[in-house]
């Protein structure tokens, strides 16, 4: 039986998202919680690997149970409560053996929160990145809008494996700016390590006349053009959407891509 539970979690407390030795992390606390229940080691997928301190709004694992004798019901009420606060359990459900969180995802839409205004808010400040100066969003914009497409973006991640492909495809991108927040979002099937904090760093540094537009396509077409590259702070990140074409219901091609609910 495939099991596919999706959920929401604050990730300020976990080393990212996939499993680490003797590291809390969101797949290490829902397998211990599952194995539990299960009275036996629980292996799972995840949707994402996600940086340390990074959250989302929508993530996603399956699994599968050894048997049949917990109701779906009666697995999402354990999960409930027995897990931190931090993780908020959406979904759980029966998927087809053939499933996986990872692989069957269409589409992902992540959404980076910057404090651009002059005025501050402090109780946010552990969910945005903060700038010392007000931005200017039309130079942002234009930056922003140089990534989308399919390009070569090496130079803005960190591959995993030598052989990673880093020639990939973003959909969309698009900056909204509300009560004086920024919101960065970027559409498209996977990302590479550390690319959307990158990609906002390069936004960042253009912004700052540090970076030109130029470089900024030379780098996209594969040209390794020495500059100063920025890894923006990992607490603004939010995966806020995983869309799954076998179990979510159909999508307009034009959907916003800021929808910071559950």
């Amino acid at each position: 039986m495939n099991i596919f539970i999706r959920f929401a979690f604050s990730g300020l407390n976990y080393y990212g998202t996939q499993i680490q030795p003797d590291k809390p992390t969101i797949q290490g606390v829902l397998e211990d919680t599952l194995s539990r229940i299960y009275n036996e080691k629980i292996r799972s997928t995840i949707s994402s690997r996600l940086d340390k301190g990074v959250s989302a709004l929508d993530f996603a694992i399956n699994f599968q149970a050894p048997d049949r004798d917990f109701s779906l019901n009666y697995l999402a009420y354990y999960l409930k409560r027995s897990l931190p606060n931090d993780i908020f359990i959406k979904e759980v459900r029966e998927v087809s053996d053939d499933f996986s969180s990872r692989y069957d995802v269409k589409y992902k839409i992540y959404t980076y929160l910057i404090q651009a205004g002059e005025r501050r808010n402090p109780l946010l400040a552990h969910l945005t990145y903060q700038p010392v100066k007000a931005l200017d969003a039309d130079k942002l914009k234009e930056s922003l809008k140089l990534f989308e497409g399919k390009h070569d973006f090496r130079y803005f991640s960190k591959p995993e494996k030598e052989d990673e492909s880093t020639i990939l495809t973003i959909d969309r991108t698009s900056l909204h700016n509300k009560n004086g927040i920024f919101y960065i979002s970027f559409k498209g099937k996977s990302f590479l390590r550390y690319q959307i904090r990158f990609l906002v760093g390069a936004c960042l540094r253009y912004e700052q006349n540090r970076l030109s537009l130029d470089t900024i396509k030379k780098l996209l077409n594969g040209e390794n053009v020495p500059y100063q590259k920025l890894k923006a702070e990992p607490q603004a990140l939010i995966l806020n959407k995983l869309y799954y074409p076998k179990i979510d219901k159909r999508q307009k091609i034009d959907e916003p891509l800021v929808n910071l609910s559950l």
